[in-house]
């Protein structure tokens, strides 16, 4: 059977449909009756429509026309009747409303924003087309429907009083009772909205807000501007209050009052957590960008200035991500479509470097973190360059040491040479045979120079000063560099050296000093155009020595001249020097008392020039005299395990009358001294079993009358100076090759001193 509802609904249809041509007629009969119409063609296109309709949606009276399809009709009605959360589904509902229009058939009720219930049904024309009829139900809805609403309403934790149109009290619920117990008296009574909101202001709301309170009392027309949003006011026993209002479409005005005090303090909390967040955030020592989804910048710290402020004025004018991405393909590398990538590392225009770090947060922002590493990339460099200086350094002693063991295996046998050619010289009369001796002899003291130049670098004893002959010096170097020097195309000429131009120096950082100023001009004419050249020349005046080393290759630049001598500076390729030789050379002359520039040299190239003290002494002093000075007396220990050695210092002792022992080691020696006493033992000390180190230690533990003195004889100065034993009277110490004269004379005084 058809519900009475749905046949006289039918009934309009039919009725309409008979009376088309006639059917605005129709629809102002319809609105006697309260029901809304509106008639839609075939295309879903709005025909006609009555007033009620327009009573029923307010929102269509000023859209609506013939021809409005009939999907703007529900965008209005949608607009204003649903919730705000669901506002960004509007298409959504659009969308299945028409589904609706097209298909159903069977009436079905709903509620307007507004609280009206209205029915409607949605039926098919016979000549194609549809038509909806609405009429309002609210007075239908069943009384437990109407009861149960009220208990909920009065159930709520939120107190609510409703005034009519002319501001006068209609109804409230207990809560608003219990939130204002002072307000009793006007429940039920004749009184006004102003009354009540007079009333809670002098009994419930701080002194300090009453004002706020009274201005919202003041309004002339409540509805026309409600409280839409929360009126926070604080409650005279503490807490808080808040007041939100609503009207109704017939001018209903609802005051809805709640206790707030959990909500602030609950804001408090979030404001105090989003302080602490900031304070966080702008603490951090890295600059900060947050983007959302979008590209848009969120959130960004005062850091940002400091690492650039050409970024941070450029996130100032456009926030976003692809502003940040063109600031980052600035720097020439990437791409802005290929900006966002890794960690990475780039260098501003200022030379500083930052560490970018991109990260992503669980909610889909992206997060970028700046930070100013110049200073670390800095520590990182010198760290560097401290292992690498570290490890050259590993490298030259292990080169003194190889250098001390080369010297003392090429010094044994230079001492044979050089003392037997000496002693050759003395014997021969031919005089073409003694040129040829001569030149023998003049080869080995040059390479015994060079041996010596060598030690003078490695040698590791307390530093002594003593005047030295600057000729000699220059003459080592230049032996030393002789070879490559000459592999590389270079010739070097050291004008004659002045004999007043003696410096008191410490002889291995003299040598070290002219080293490095030569190896310096050597690297810098290695890619020069030949001729290749390097010039030394030494002047003496005004109580200085001053020594010009110039090249002809291309100089030093203007710009680097004042920090040629920075320790690390260089201008070499990476791994052909660390940087250090110059400034070496410079704290060489500044400990000396000296001065070191660069200037350009005549004619192109770099020219150092270097003054240095003059010693007081004229000269350095020369060699000892060769020749006999009277024959010696006495029993001389020749401890040696090289029988050439031996040999040649017993030829040239016997020569002065002294009687000779030899001993192969240490051991062999204690054996000798236990026999019988001597006046002089002359010992090497790199041997096999007992060492000069340990003969020299056993013969100091003998009372001072039968300890004869001693005279080391070694090619092994290093290891003299690191294990020399603690001996009275000292040692006198001969370097090999020796000269015969020189150790002539020293075994004379040693003899002398033993004798007095």
């Amino acid at each position: 059977m058809t519900a009475p509802a749905e046949t006289e609904t039918l009934g309009l249809v039919r009725l309409l449909a008979a009376c088309r041509d006639d059917a605005t007629a129709l629809a102002s009969a319809l609105d006697q009756l309260g029901i809304a119409i509106c008639l839609y063609d075939p295309d879903d296109r709005v025909v006609l429509w009555n007033e009620s309709y327009l009573t029923f949606f307010p929102e269509q009276r000023d859209a609506i026309a013939p021809g409005t399809p009939y999907a703007d009709t529900l965008r209005r009605f949608f607009g204003v009747n649903l919730a705000d959360t669901q506002r960004d589904r509007l298409e959504r509902h659009v969308e299945a409303a028409v589904q609706r229009h097209r298909t159903q058939t069977a009436p079905f009720t709903f509620q307007l924003r507004t609280g009206r219930w209205l029915k409607v049904a949605s039926l098919p024309m016979p000549a194609g087309g549809r038509v909806r009829l609405w009429r309002d139900t609210s007075e239908e809805q069943p009384a437990t429907t109407r009861r149960s609403a009220d208990r909920a309403l009065a159930s709520l934790d939120v107190g609510y009083a409703v005034f009519d149109g002319a501001g006068r009290f209609v109804t409230a619920n207990k809560r608003y009772q219990e939130l204002f117990p002072g307000i009793g008296d006007l429940i039920g009574a004749a009184s006004s909205y102003r009354d009540h909101l007079a009333r809670i202001e002098r009994d419930s709301v701080l002194e300090e807000d009453r004002a706020r309170l009274a201005r919202v009392a003041a309004r002339p027309l409540p509805t026309a501007l409600p409280v839409s949003l929360p009126l926070l006011l604080r409650h005279v026993e503490g807490g808080w209050l808040s007041l939100e209002e609503r009207v109704g479409e017939d001018g209903t005005l609802v005051a809805i009052w709640s206790d707030a005090t959990r909500q602030v303090e609950a804001d408090a909390r979030i404001g105090e957590l989003e302080r602490h967040l900031r304070d966080a955030v702008e603490a951090i020592p890295h600059a900060l960008l947050m983007f959302d989804r979008d590209g848009r910048l969120l959130l960004r710290n005062r850091r940002l200035a400091a690492i650039d402020q050409r970024l941070a004025r450029a996130l100032d004018a456009t926030p976003t991500l692809a502003r940040y991405a063109a600031w980052r393909a600035g720097f020439g590398d990437v791409t802005a479509d290929d900006a966002i990538r890794g960690e990475e590392e780039v260098v501003l225009p200022d030379r500083r470097t930052v560490a970018i770090a991109p990260l992503t947060t669980d909610a889909g922002e992206f997060l970028l973190l700046l930070s100013d590493v110049t200073r670390e990339k800095a520590a990182e460099a010198e760290l560097a360059r401290q292992k690498d200086l570290a490890h050259q350094n590993e490298k030259l002693a292990a080169m003194g040491s190889l250098l001390a063991g080369v010297a003392h295996e090429l010094n044994n046998p230079l001492a044979v040479v050089v003392a037997r050619a000496l002693l050759l010289e003395e014997q021969i009369a031919d005089p073409q045979a003694g040129a040829a001796v001569r030149v023998l002899r003049q080869a080995a003291e040059r390479c015994a120079g060079i041996v010596r130049t060598f030690l003078a670098i490695a040698r590791a004893k307390p530093r002594e000063r003593r005047p030295l002959a600057l000729g000699t010096v220059l003459s080592a170097v230049a032996d030393i560099l002789a070879y490559g020097l000459g592999a590389d195309d270079i010739a070097i000429e050291i004008a004659p050296v002045p004999e007043s131009a003696v410096i008191e120096a410490e002889e291995d950082a003299l040598h070290q000093l002219f080293l490095n100023l030569l190896v310096n001009a050597q690297h810098a004419l290695r890619g020069a155009a030949r001729p290749r050249r390097i010039t030394v020349t030494v002047a003496v005046a005004g109580g200085s020595v001053e020594i010009v080393v110039a090249d002809n290759g291309p100089g030093v630049p203007a710009a680097i001249r004042g920090r040629i001598f920075e320790p690390y500076f260089t201008t070499k390729q990476q791994g052909e020097g660390t940087g250090i030789g110059l400034s070496v050379c410079h704290a060489i002359v500044t400990a000396h008392g000296g001065m070191i520039a660069v200037d350009d040299a005549p004619g192109g190239g770099a020219r150092f020039t270097v003054r240095l003290p003059q010693a007081e002494a004229a000269a350095a002093a020369g060699s000892p005299q060769r020749g006999a000075a009277g024959a010696m007396r006495g029993r001389v220990l020749v401890v040696d395990d090289e029988a050439d050695i031996t040999d040649v210092i017993g030829e040239i002792l016997a020569r002065q009358g002294l009687e000779v022992t030899v001993a192969r080691d240490g051991m062999q020696a204690l054996l000798h001294l236990e026999e019988a006493p001597c006046d002089l033992v002359i010992t090497d000390l790199r041997m096999p079993g007992m060492d000069g180190a340990g003969l020299l230690a056993r013969i100091a533990e003998r009372p001072p009358a039968v300890r004869p003195p001693v005279i080391v004889l070694t090619g092994d100065v290093l290891s003299w100076s690191r294990a020399r034993p603690d001996f009275d009277p000292p040692p006198l110490v001969i370097e090999k090759p020796f000269d015969p004269a020189a150790l002539a004379q020293a075994v004379r005084e040693a003899l002398a001193r033993r004798h007095a």
